[in-house]
């Protein structure tokens, strides 16, 4: 079942808001779901309902010497989450050092994760990452079994899209616009030179821009839970049935046109 890396190389771009949704429309379908945040900002588990950044998680738990499996979380929609944990900056000083040494320590202990079962017979991971380079991006790229690759419909995504291709170029890679705004031509344009660029790596399915989304960010919840109808809600739902179709008959090959 496949396991995703969710990554962009600019911030703003709405990157752990989509791997939450996902999560959780994916729990709401049936799916055993299981969200990973492996971003030191550790923000995830406030997308489900948490009020404070968790101390523990698989990250924090492995740098102090802890076991870290009991950090996971179970939100109300059924995804298991499993926070990064709070790491201050000495405490981060160690840990990379480690992480370039062990490039797999993240695989290897997503391996061992065993969710229960689900009705569907379907599994799903979500890997939220830090804005990539980053060594705990690599990891995940790692641990994955493909990558989704968040973009804004702005100029600096074009600029920066050569990199993220060839720094998942070990990975099949798709991609989605998040935050877009039909009204603005710009925006269209953008939108048109990526299509020419990725070609059916490029999910058709635009996430727009939505007030909605802050409003739930706002208020701790989960988007489905708080908006069910909203279009943003109505997209990402579109975006996970499109993923579904493309990964789980078997994961697509690697980078084709234009890469």
């Amino acid at each position: 079942m496949p396991s995703l890396a969710v990554i962009s190389l600019a911030g703003g771009v709405g990157r752990t808001t989509l791997a939450a949704t996902l999560a959780t429309l994916a729990a709401r379908a049936g799916h055993a779901s299981l969200a990973v945040d492996w971003d030191p900002q550790n923000l995830l588990a406030l997308h489900f309902g948490l009020e404070q950044p968790p101390a523990e998680g698989l990250a924090a738990n492995a740098a102090n010497g802890q076991p870290w499996q009991g950090s996971a979380l179970r939100s109300a929609e059924g995804a298991v989450v499993l926070p990064f944990g709070r790491l201050d900056v000495a405490q981060l000083r160690d840990w990379y050092p480690q992480m370039a040494r062990q490039r797999g320590w993240l695989a290897e202990r997503l391996a061992q994760i065993e969710l229960p079962p689900a009705p569907s017979g379907r599994q799903w991971t979500f890997i939220d990452t830090p804005r990539a380079p980053s060594l705990l991006t690599e990891q995940a790229l790692l641990a994955a079994d493909a990558v989704l690759l968040v973009l804004r419909a702005d100029p600096g995504a074009l600029a920066l899209l050569p990199e993220a291709l060839a720094m998942a170029a070990a990975r099949p890679l798709l991609a989605v616009i998040n935050g877009f705004d039909a009204s603005r031509p710009l925006q269209q344009g953008v939108r048109a030179a990526l299509q020419a660029r990725l070609g059916e790596r490029l999910v058709p399915h635009m996430v727009h821009r939505d007030e909605a989304v802050p409003e739930a960010w706002a208020r701790l919840a989960a988007l489905p839970r708080q908006a069910p109808h909203a279009q943003a809600t109505h997209d990402m739902f579109g975006l996970l049935r499109w993923l579904e179709a493309r990964l789980l008959p078997g994961l697509p090959q690697g980078p084709a046109d234009g890469a």
